[in-house]
């Protein structure tokens, strides 16, 4: 246990942490944005402000170079206004819109497709409502017989009841991932007609693929490799879908770290084991890029899929120039990127989990490593043989990835807790068992699923047998069990949930703290987050 207690990561140099001027600028963007919501919504205080003033001119006093850390102190606040001044604006160009209520004609380009049985929910860009060019995008029902003709990319005319939907609050609260995508306008459509196809080339791949998935596979396991490699679970029967959540594993529909992370090593390891090695590094980088640009575009540049697309990107520039790489810094500036852009994101549940996981998995799987890795250690060192050597390798691959599980389970539960009201203890065994085997399956699968569209479709059942029988052995698995009878259900949280973050920031090596200074003040965080959850739960 002395592991977890041990560890800092700045111990040599008395700093209390380091500074990470992306992480930092992230977060003091994000607290913009949430003091822009409370003012907004919840008559917070500008008064608040103020007790900002002292941490502040502590920080500024206490710190060895006073004028970086002013400068630094600037941009922060900086930061921080522009924050809440970018989530105001985009609120007010949600509602900054036309208002329409009954029979209407829509034009529009079919972005999304989502089929539900007896009916579709179509997403539609380039709108034109009775003539008049709209910005934003109108989500219509439609019938599956109307439907059925229509695919992503068609250009269409549909009439119906057209409204118009610009409340902030929906029956889930806030409307984030509305707002973030401009979903202004909801349709039921009477009659829908094809009128031609949009050249988009993000959309035509992605249904050349649907098509090739569903023509090589059964259509229960082609829904699920189509969700596995474009993040769109539509198709997936409602009861498998369900189970997978609360197995704890949903996230691998999510086309996130896992996902570009795969594919990204998969690139590494063209450069660097094939003569592509010899091409210029400047040219490698805009080579990888591309294909997770791509691909991003394929999947519709998801906030999950963007961040992973931008860290892997900051790590691999890192590791080309000769820099260390760090996950934190390369979080913070994907996170940075993405609220500019999308300011609304911070309060989907989408970007709040792929960055609570891939924070966690920053903060914290460095010392649970540290902690698994004693007990091998005195083995380590008296290894010598190629069987011995094979099998710490082993042990250390598994530690690695227990770690990693454990870090990214832990830095979401909260998150899942107060979205979901469940956390699934399945979770940590299930992903043990499924990333490495999603790791390691992804970039073929996505390989044959690009080839087999290429391909007239009478190949795809050629093509794609082995990814099919593979997926459909592995779904035998979430039928046949039922793991929503192992979660932990009906918690609240709270506020204390900051006391449970603050508790693993203070247990990570990220703080630089004596042992017995530590050690106080988890214990004091400890008896805090339990007091707090007995008051909110009995």
């Amino acid at each position: 246990m002395k592991k977890f207690f041990s560890v800092a990561e700045n111990r040599s140099d008395g700093k209390l942490f380091n500074f990470r001027p992306a992480l930092f600028a992230a977060a003091f963007f994000a607290l913009g944005i949430l003091f822009a919501y409370g003012k907004k919504y919840g008559a917070v205080s500008s008064l608040w402000l103020l007790a900002g003033v002292p941490i502040f001119a502590l920080s500024v006093g206490f710190a060895a170079d006073r004028r970086r850390a002013l400068f630094a102190s600037g941009v922060l606040v900086l930061c921080f206004c522009f924050g809440g001044l970018s989530f105001t604006r985009a609120v007010q160009r949600f509602k900054d819109c036309g208002v329409y209520a009954g029979g209407h004609t829509v034009v529009g380009t079919i972005a999304e497709k989502k089929e539900y049985g007896r009916f579709s929910v179509l997403y539609l860009t380039d709108l034109y409502i009775d003539g008049t060019r709209e910005q934003g995008q109108l989500v219509a029902a439609v019938g599956a017989s109307l439907a059925e003709k229509a695919a992503l990319s068609d250009e269409v005319v549909l009439r119906g009841t057209v409204t118009t939907d610009t409340d902030e609050f929906g029956p889930y609260g806030f409307r984030a991932g509305d707002i973030a995508d401009n979903v202004r306008f909801k349709a039921e459509a009477v009659s829908l007609a094809v009128t031609g196809r949009d050249g988009n080339l993000f959309r035509a791949v992605r249904f050349r693929i649907k098509s090739a998935l569903y023509a090589g596979m059964d259509d229960d396991t082609a829904a699920v490799a189509y969700a596995l490699l474009t993040g769109d679970v539509s198709g997936i029967e409602s009861g498998l879908l369900e189970n997978v959540r609360r197995g704890g594993i949903a996230h691998i529909f999510a086309v996130s770290g896992l996902h570009v992370g795969a594919l990204y090593s998969f690139c590494l390891l063209l450069f660097n084991k094939t003569r592509l090695k010899r091409l210029p590094k400047l040219f490698r980088f805009f080579f990888v890029s591309a294909i997770l640009v791509f691909y991003g575009g394929v999947c519709g540049f998801s906030a999950s899929v963007t961040r992973a697309a931008v860290m892997c990107l900051t790590l691999y520039a890192s590791s080309l120039i000769g820099t260390k790489p760090d996950l934190p810094e390369s979080a913070g500036l994907a996170a940075l990127f993405l609220l500019i852009v999308r300011p609304v994101l911070l309060f989907d549940v989408g970007f709040q989990l792929s960055f609570a996981a891939c924070l966690g998995i920053g903060t914290l799987s460095h010392t649970f490593r540290a902690a698994f890795s004693a007990p091998f250690a005195r083995a380590s060192s008296v290894s010598q043989n190629t069987a011995e050597s094979f099998s710490l390798k082993l042990q250390r691959g598994l530690v690695s990835l227990l770690s990693v599980s454990l870090a990214a389970q832990i830095a979401t539960a909260p998150i899942l807790l107060h979205s979901f009201g469940y956390v699934s203890l399945w979770g940590l065994a299930l992903n043990l068992l499924f990333v490495p085997l999603v790791g390691a399956a992804f970039s073929f699968l996505l390989v044959l699923a690009f080839v087999a569209a290429l391909l007239p479709l009478a190949a795809a059942p050629i093509l794609l047998y082995v990814p099919s029988m593979l997926w459909s052995a592995l779904l035998l698995a979430f039928y046949a069990v039922d793991f929503s009878s192992f979660a932990v259900e009906g918690i609240r949280l709270g506020s204390a949930a900051l006391l449970f973050y603050a508790f693993f920031i203070f247990l990570s090596d990220k703080l630089n703290l004596p042992g017995r200074l530590r050690k106080v003040l988890l214990g004091i965080i400890c008896l805090s987050f339990a007091a707090a959850v007995c008051a909110l739960n009995l």
